[in-house]
């Protein structure tokens, strides 16, 4: 009504002064625009959790004020719970604490805050069942990333913002989680989808792309989350990188290869389009037309097969630069055991911590993992497990570990070059 009301005044200002219509109607558009705008706003704020009432939080044991993030809410007292240490979970084993009882929460609305709950309800009793092993400590850690996994499953099921850890991906999802609540305040509101890689270079996707055809189509799918979890260049060429990822995934979704060849073309017409509209050289290949630029897109792709994320490497002593390759995405392709057991042992331990740090880490959860699975009843094919002393970890990684096949977005060192 306030709304219509301003309206109707300065209409019946552009009666009394008439001499300047063009004037009054620019200002009435003007005042819609911004009247709309606010109502825009106010529906926005109205969707959006409200803020904790002070005895909620002091019923749900928060001893300091709520930790606020544009557009998500507020935190639980204790979440994200904190990376298991060998420490810790040697402390809780040896006490095995009954679990604590849950916060209490409004009867509506908060829905965030319950899947916070749930998830330290979920991860208090597997660490208490990881005590019956002979190494909890591993399997304590794995617990953690579950746990944390499903519940950035649980927020990406609803329509609301997720909470920014899980708008990560992989080793850069546990990092951000193993970070602690001290961190949940200072963290980014705009965190990026997918892992960022920070402290090594970023390869530039190759180009031209690759024509699809039947025999690429497998990486073409298989390899798509590797190729588009990094940030792409800018320009025509990233741009065109961009889209044409985009339009790959509908069509392997569709399971269409024609679908994805019609996008690499108007692809490829788009890029020579925007190249054409500046003033420096195009590509050779947009010089020619219909089929002979196809064809000579297609001759010039450095990696034809999409198989630039193909690398054969070997675990056995996994070094820093291997290591970063490992901690960003990654798709293990070898899926004999107990590869994925033991890639994920070092995984899941070594990626949140520092970098300085990793390598030793990795060879001690290589160690302990190797333990476990021989403790454990799993057959043994190579007989490793029947050695003794350094004889078992040589078995394991000339036996195991030594060609490991997988895909990586970030390309591993070659043999013999990792400091």
């Amino acid at each position: 009504m306030a709304a219509r009301g301003l309206l109707l005044i300065l209409l019946g200002a552009a009666v009394v002064a008439p001499e300047h219509p063009l004037q009054v109607a620019q200002e009435t558009l003007e005042l819609e625009l911004e009247l709309e705008q606010q109502h825009v706003e106010q529906l926005l704020q109205q969707e959006q959790d409200p803020p904790l009432p002070p005895d909620i939080l002091v019923a749900a044991g928060v001893t300091r004020p709520p930790l606020s993030l544009p557009g998500w809410g507020s935190a639980l007292d204790g979440f994200p719970p904190a990376w298991p240490e060998a420490p810790a979970v040697t402390q809780h084993c040896q006490r095995l604490p009954a679990a604590p009882p849950a916060p209490p929460l409004p009867p509506s609305s908060f829905a965030h805050l319950r899947r916070q709950a749930a998830a330290l309800a979920a991860l208090h009793p597997r660490i208490s069942a990881c005590c019956q092993l002979h190494q909890p400590l591993p399997c304590a850690r794995r617990a953690w990333t579950d746990v944390l996994d499903d519940f950035c499953a649980d927020e990406f099921g609803v329509k609301t913002r997720q909470f920014h850890c899980c708008r990560q991906d992989g080793a850069a999802r546990r990092r951000c989680f193993a970070r602690g609540p001290d961190a949940v305040a200072a963290a980014a509101a705009d965190a990026p989808p997918t892992a960022v890689v920070t402290d090594w270079a970023v390869p530039a996707p190759p180009f031209p792309p690759g024509e699809p055809t039947a025999a690429n189509w497998g990486n073409i799918c298989g390899f798509s989350g590797l190729r588009r979890s990094l940030p792409g260049p800018s320009g025509p060429r990233g741009r065109m990188s961009l889209r044409l990822e985009r339009e790959f995934g509908r069509c392997c979704r569709n399971q269409s290869l024609d679908c994805a060849h019609r996008a690499w073309q108007k692809g490829l017409e788009r890029f020579c389009r925007e190249e054409a509209a500046v003033k420096t050289g195009q590509h050779r290949c947009c010089q020619r037309l219909g089929g002979a630029r196809s064809r000579c897109f297609a001759a010039a792709a450095p990696h034809p097969n999409y198989d630039r994320e193909l690398y054969n490497v070997s675990l056995a002593r996994p070094g820093p630069a291997l290591l970063r390759s490992l901690c960003a995405p990654t798709r293990l392709l070898t899926k004999r055991r107990p590869v994925p057991e033991l890639l994920g042992a070092v995984t899941s331990a070594c990626c949140p911590v520092s970098p300085q740090q990793q390598s030793a880490c990795a060879q001690d959860q290589l160690s302990q993992a190797i333990a476990a699975l021989c403790a454990s009843p799993w057959r043994d094919p190579r007989g490793c497990c029947s050695r003794g002393g350094p004889a078992r970890r040589r078995c394991f990684e000339a036996s195991y570990l030594a060609q490991v096949t997988l895909g990586a977005a970030v390309p591993p060192p070659p043999p013999g070059h990792d400091p």
